[in-house]
Parts: structure tokens; C-alpha cells; sequence
């Protein structure tokens, strides 16, 4: 593994790879709140036979927190993230908000792409915004960004952080949660330790709409994987209480990965939103065999 540095929109980043750089590129891009080295359990498997690139999104891990968060700077990172690698063709895996950027940088970079894997980065089941829900939602973004400080939770230390992750994500391994929480906390200057996530990162939601992503669904050529877990729908509904309905939930999947030309949905037994925390294993052999 090497942590690696380079400049994008504006911001720097930073990142881990991989393997031997003579192998075929495979990126991958993780979820909010999350960083490069949440996928370890996957990516270093998938580092014997790829040269495995996993940036830090900005306002994530060692990436630089630069208190503007938009989709098209996600896109524009990632595209510094190839032109840094010099990487011509690739495979583009990405876990929720990562899913959702990587399925922007496939659509306006199509020649760059031989495979795209979303995992759990469709977003909710679909909904139809009217006038008014598009105002208040604007309404919410606005006080969100008004409300921001910068200032970061102290957490008293970096036990009390394992213990928290763990207890939000009890599949997680003890191993890879104390990963997790020695490359994604850093001291806060008030005693113990604080997250390398900027809570600033959630304006990324208000800088564009789900309908306007579906749209771009049927530009994409190349092969898809859509995976999801078999218990993807309590992340969802734990934050819209009205999209508990697993029947609609399983028909918004299937009608969203028909609009791709090329694509194949998959679910991981027992797992959550949170697939790689989850199910990593099961994961890795349902990753393996669509890019090997």
C-alpha cells in the first residue's frame, strides 16, 4: 500500500493504491463519511490482480476539507485522479455517494470506462419531486449551509470511536474497524479526536437532483453491476420514514437498472447499506465475477 497526494479542483487530495501499477487500473471511490481505506478488506484483495486506486473524496480522510462540496467537483477530482495515474481505460467501482459520482464521471467520460460497479449508489427508491418539495428541499439546503462552522465532534478517544463504529455497524470486523478509526480520525485541539469528515461535504445533495442522474442512466454503454444488500432498505427508510415498502423498493430497483443498456442488479445476503462493512467476502466474490 502507498498513500499518494496530487492536486485537484482546487483541492488537494490524497488516496491509497494497490498492487503492481503494470496491472489493469481498477478505481474505486467510497461513500460519505467513509474513506479510501473503509474498502481495505475488498481493495486488497483486488490488489493482487489490478493496480487498485482509492482517492479520498475532499472533506474525507487526508484529503483537504475545502468547504465547498458539488457534484461537479467530485467529477472534476476523479478526472485529476486518471490524468495523475494516466489512466486510459479503467474499472470504476462506488459505494453510495461514490456510486452517484462515479456514475457522473462514466457518463462524461465514457471512453475512460470498460466497467462501472454501483454499490448501493442508486440512491432511494425513486421519487417524483412537485414545485413545492423541490422548494422546501432548497429550503433545508439553504439552512444547512447557513448552519455550518466548520467545528467537528471531539470524540475522548480513539476506543470510544471503535466502539461507536462498531456499535453502528456490528457485522464490522474489530480488525478493520480499528483500521477505519486510526486513518479516519485525527486530534482535535480540544483533547481526544474528531473525524476527517467535514460535515460541509452534505451540500454535495443539494447540487442536483436524482431525476437529472436516472436521466444520464441511458447514456451509459458499458457493463453495470448494481449490488445492494438485502437490507439496504433500512438506511433508506431510518431517514424517509415513507419509503418503507420493500415492494416498491425491489420495483425501483429493477425499473432504474433497466435504464441502462448493459445492466445486472445483485443483492448481498445479510447485509446493509453498508456492503463492505457488512459482507465483505460475499462482496468480493460478486465483485470478481463481473471485472475478472
Amino acid at each position: 500500500m502507498k498513500r499518494f497526494y496530487l492536486k485537484g479542483a482546487n483541492a488537494e487530495l490524497s488516496g491509497v493504491t494497490f498492487g503492481d501499477p503494470h496491472l489493469p487500473p481498477l478505481v474505486i471511490i467510497h461513500g460519505m463519511r467513509d474513506h479510501a481505506l473503509g474498502l481495505f478488506e475488498v481493495i486488497e484483495s483486488l490488489g493482487t490482480d489490478y493496480f487498485v486506486i482509492a482517492p479520498d473524496l475532499r472533506g474525507h480522510g487526508h484529503s483537504e476539507k475545502i468547504g465547498t462540496y458539488t457534484m461537479v467537483q467530485f467529477v472534476a477530482d476523479v478526472k485529476a485522479v486518471f490524468s495523475h495515474f494516466d489512466i486510459s481505460h479503467a474499472v470504476v467501482v462506488g459505494h453510495s455517494l461514490g456510486g452517484h459520482i462515479a456514475l457522473r464521471f462514466t457518463a462524461t467520460f465514457p471512453e475512460l470506462i470498460n466497467k462501472l460497479v454501483l454499490l448501493d449508489g442508486l440512491g432511494p427508491p425513486g421519487q417524483q419531486e412537485d414545485p413545492v418539495q423541490l422548494a422546501q428541499r432548497m429550503r433545508e439546503g439553504v439552512d444547512m449551509v447557513l448552519g455550518i462552522t466548520g467545528e467537528r465532534r471531539k470524540i475522548p478517544n480513539i476506543l470510544d470511536a471503535v466502539s461507536r463504529l462498531r456499535h453502528n455497524n456490528p457485522k464490522m470486523s474489530g480488525s478493520l474497524a480499528q483500521l477505519v478509526v486510526h486513518e479516519g480520525t485525527e486530534p482535535h485541539p480540544e483533547g481526544g479526536v474528531r473525524w476527517r469528515w467535514e460535515s460541509a461535504v452534505n451540500m454535495i445533495w443539494h447540487t442536483f437532483s436524482q431525476a437529472e442522474s436516472e436521466s444520464l442512466f441511458v447514456t451509459i454503454r458499458c457493463p453495470v453491476l448494481v449490488v445492494t444488500g438485502e437490507h439496504s432498505l433500512n438506511y433508506w427508510a431510518a431517514m424517509r420514514p415513507h419509503l418503507n415498502d420493500q415492494a416498491y423498493y425491489e420495483a425501483e430497483l429493477a425499473r432504474r437498472t433497466k435504464l441502462f443498456s448493459d445492466a445486472r442488479h445483485v443483492t448481498i445476503p445479510d447485509a446493509g447499506h453498508m456492503l463492505h462493512y457488512d459482507q465483505p467476502l460475499k462482496l468480493l466474490a460478486e465483485l470478481r465475477s463481473f471485472i475478472d
